[in-house]
């Protein structure tokens, strides 16, 4: 029963993936955002979505660009207005809800960043709990712009082709193309 409800599922979305291919970049942009904003990314599953994206775009056979480059935009985006957020509001954020429900999630990614520096910005992308706050912690801890967006677009490039481009790779290697 349930086999035939997921070919039926795996049919559709395979077919509206042929015809619409382009929609994976708006869609894998509002699931990058949601996973690289601070206190949304608490909320959504954005990792397990955009593996699930690039299963469904490896199974379908069609472009890879579409999502990746939806997926980069989308979490540099997060990321950027994260560090904004930081940067304007400093500590006070602490203060201020939703922030202080994650004033531990913070007070982790500030050690790490005081730790690492900008190379935080690149590490905290491929670390769950750290991806949304370490950008909040740069901008509250007066990280200039450049250097921050260097380090957000580099990682968000890597991070963005790894959790698309895997999935997609395996389904393309072990699902058939009449499944």
């Amino acid at each position: 029963m349930f086999r035939g409800l997921f070919h039926d599922l795996f049919l559709l979305v395979r077919e509206i993936a042929h015809a619409h291919p382009l929609w994976c970049l708006p869609i894998a942009a509002a699931i990058a955002f949601s996973e690289s904003f601070v206190g949304i990314s608490f909320i959504v599953p954005g990792t397990a979505l955009l593996l699930t994206l690039g299963g469904v775009a490896g199974a379908s056979h069609i472009p890879l660009w579409p999502a990746v480059l939806g997926a980069t935009l989308g979490s540099i985006g997060g990321d950027w207005i994260s560090w904004w957020i930081g940067f304007h509001y400093h500590h006070q954020i602490l203060h201020v809800w939703p922030f202080r429900r994650f004033e531990v999630q913070i007070e982790k990614g500030l050690y790490f960043f005081h730790k690492w520096g900008v190379a935080a910005i690149f590490l905290g992308r491929f670390t769950g709990p750290l991806r949304a706050t370490v950008p909040l912690v740069a901008g509250m801890s007066e990280l200039e712009f450049w250097p921050f967006q260097i380090a957000n677009g580099a990682s968000a490039v890597i991070w963005a082709y790894v959790l698309l481009a895997l999935p997609a790779l395996a389904t393309r290697v072990f699902v058939p193309l009449n499944f």
